[in-house]
This record gives structure tokens, sequence and C-alpha cells, in this order.
């Protein structure tokens, strides 16, 4: 169900979109960014923890400006936008918000009016390496775990709207698995062999002949390859999203055989 409010959000506003909703940096002050600018840093996770579906479905979520609501998906914001790769953006700067580089105010009415201290206060941006041995966060409101903590920041600080359980347990998953010592993901892919661990998530549901989640996860997946896209990786990326889409389009069609045989091409 949450996906698809996410999904349903994202579709309007594109929908709906004029030539000058089509930039991000239109709906921000200028001078300001997201984007994390150079080298990014190493996404780091705990080798003792088994890179799950559930892992991988938290990791689409927090890449997903969707999670975090309209304002969010206006401006190309994610998680990963402040806490790049699950450590932190130092590039990360809104103009009004911010008083330098890695710093921003989340107090501020610009993420949601009434959620405002009235107070120039930015702080810097966390790591969320090893959050999951913090027992206490937040910065006006503190909270002693981490799904309470997420779901404040989702629906309060950024007026995103409501996490289902399943998403919040995918998404904390995720950020427990987030480690300093943790091994690099990149090494991870290259020693398992692993060259679309997104395409796992799509076993279950096409299985099931569950067109919703079909639905709901290709969307997610293209996202995030869509954000991945380097003049070295157009061509790989582009054939993956073209077998999603077929793939999509026999699920649609209820044709399940031709769907898992899309799967299986995807997979390679």
């Amino acid at each position: 169900m949450g996906w698809d409010r996410r999904i349903f959000l994202s579709v309007c506003l594109i929908a709906s979109m004029t030539t000058s909703w089509a930039v991000a940096e239109d709906w921000l002050p200028p001078g300001s960014t997201t984007e994390m600018i150079g080298v990014k840093p190493a996404e780091l996770l705990d080798p003792s923890r088994e890179l799950s579906n559930q892992v991988l479905l938290g990791r689409l979520l927090f890449r997903s400006p969707s999670l975090l609501g309209e304002k969010a998906i206006r401006i190309g914001m994610s998680c990963d936008s402040c806490h790049t790769n699950g450590h932190v953006n130092t590039s990360f700067y809104i103009e009004g918000l911010s008083d330098r580089p890695g710093r921003i105010d989340v107090s501020n009415r610009f993420w949601q009016a009434g959620f405002d201290d009235n107070i120039d206060n930015p702080i810097d941006i966390p790591s969320l390496r090893n959050v999951k041995s913090k027992t206490e966060l937040g910065t006006k409101v503190i909270f002693s775990n981490l799904p309470a903590f997420t779901r404040h920041v989702i629906s309060t600080e950024f007026a995103g709207p409501p996490i289902t359980e399943g998403e919040m347990n995918a998404l904390v998953s995720y950020m427990n698995s987030l480690d300093i010592n943790g091994l690099d993901t990149r090494y991870i892919y290259a020693t398992t062999g692993i060259d679309s661990p997104y395409a796992g998530l799509l076993t279950r549901p096409v299985q099931a002949q569950d067109f919703q989640q079909v639905d709901s996860l290709i969307d997610l997946i293209r996202a995030d390859l869509g954000r991945q896209v380097t003049t070295e990786t157009r061509a790989k990326i582009s054939t993956k999203i073209r077998l999603m889409k077929s793939l999509r389009a026999a699920a649609a069609a209820d044709n399940y055989e031709e769907a898992k045989a899309f799967l299986e091409k995807l997979k390679r």
C-alpha cells in the first residue's frame, strides 16, 4: 500500500510538471546542490549480515525521493542525498538552510509548514555507519530507537507519506547493515558474482503473480538504476531497463511465463 501511494505521488508530480519543474535546481535557491561532488564515500556493509532482499529493498527506499514526499521529489532528494552511501554528503548545501556544505537546518518550514523552531540552526549531517549502536538519535526531539526516529524524520521533518511496517523493517535492516568497518559493496558484488542484486527482489512477486508488487518494485529499481547512469554504464543499464519494461508488460498481460523468462535474462 505504501509503495502504491509513493508511486502515485511521483507519477502525479511528473505528469503535472511544466518545463521548469523538470529540473531539480529550479526548485532550489541558486548555489544549492543535493548531489555529492567528487568521489562518493564507499558504501560499507557489515560482512556478517546477509545481503538479503530485506536489505536490498531498504536500500532502494533509502535512495528513493518518494519516501520523503512531494518536496523531496521536486528537488530530487532522498535519504541517500544527505547520507551518501550511508555516510555523509559533504557537498550538500541549500542556500538559506546551510551555513556551509555538509550542514542543514532540518527544523525549518521549508520542509514542512508548522515544523519550524524559528531558529537558524544548521547541524552537521551525521554518518549512519554504525547507527545500530546508537542509543540516542535526533536533534530537536531525541529517540531511543531507530524505527521511531526514522518515522519522525520521514513524517514530521519532511512531510513524507505514511511508511508501512514492511517498508520500515526493510529500511531499518539496510541502515543497521551500515558498518564503519564493513566491506565495500563493490567488493561484495565483485566477489559474489552478483551483477543485478535487485533482480532477485522480483522473484517472489513474479512467482506469486502479484502485479502490484512487480509494478512498484520495477519503478523503484528503474529509478535507482537511472541515478547510476554514466557514459560507461549507459548501454548496460539501458538493456536492464528495457528488460524490466518487457517484464512489466508481460505481467500486466497476466503472461507470467514470459515474465519469468525476462526475469532470468535480467539476472544475468
